[in-house]
């Protein structure tokens, strides 16, 4: 049985715009922040970095998010889900607490 992800980009919202994080300046959640950025650059494809982009840091929903990009609101849904579970592994990985 599949274990439900306990990760949440809303927790992240719009300051994925970070720069590296300084000595111990906010701690560990700055550096979760700048792997979750750095993740999306180097483990999404562009079309997954664009509905993170949409339903995350601009709040749209998957209805929005599909007219707005021109595909159905399932495929929307797809990114969505692939997208979260590369996320998911990298944020694992960089941060054995989270397991």
């Amino acid at each position: 049985m599949r274990r439900k992800s306990n990760l949440s980009l809303d927790l992240f919202g719009d300051r994925l715009n970070l720069t590296p994080p300084t000595d111990e300046e906010d701690g560990e959640y700055r550096r979760m922040l700048w792997a979750l950025k750095r993740a999306m650059d180097g483990e999404l494809t562009a079309r997954q970095k664009e509905c993170i982009r949409l339903r995350y840091l601009e709040g749209k929903g998957v209805y929005e998010s599909a007219a707005q990009l021109g595909i159905s609101a399932p495929t929307v849904s797809k990114h969505l889900k692939k997208a979260r579970g590369r996320l998911e592994k990298v944020m694992r990985y960089s941060f054995p607490r989270l397991n």
